[in-house]
């Protein structure tokens, strides 16, 4: 199996084998990560500004309605995605083949994020609300 949940009362961690980011896709308020493998898929679709944090260890603040700063994410393409954790309170986290993550926290006036899967991971469905636990 390429994907295990690790469910706890606080968050649901998935950790993927073999998935990898295969495409990224910028429009005007948002970027989708979107990931496969020959057994399922994800989609990730990031509403609102998160933090980047990058192999290098640098961290960046990213907002995904300021197309001109989205340069780091472009690194993402073909990257191992690790892991994909939700905590019950709304924070998204994904981590990286290379050591990098990205850290969504909620939006108090939008989704601020949303997860869906396909496949093996057909289970991973998540939106990050305001105000809302997930769980």
């Amino acid at each position: 199996m390429n994907a295990q949940l690790i469910e706890s009362d606080d968050e649901h961690h998935w950790v993927l084998l073999d998935h990898r980011v295969t495409q990224l896709v910028i429009d005007r308020s948002s970027i989708r990560i979107q990931t496969w493998s020959l057994d399922g898929s994800a989609d990730v679709r990031l509403a609102a500004p998160f933090l980047a944090h990058l192999a290098s260890g640098a961290v960046r603040r990213i907002d995904p309605a300021d197309t001109e700063r989205l340069a780091p994410c472009l690194a993402l393409v073909g990257l191992g995605v690790r892991s994909v954790t939700v905590t019950r309170t709304g924070t998204l986290t994904l981590a990286f083949s290379d050591g990098s993550s990205i850290a969504v926290s909620p939006d108090p006036r939008r989704q601020a994020w949303d997860v869906q899967g396909g496949g093996i991971l057909e289970g991973m469905a998540y939106a990050g609300q305001p105000g809302v636990e997930l769980w």
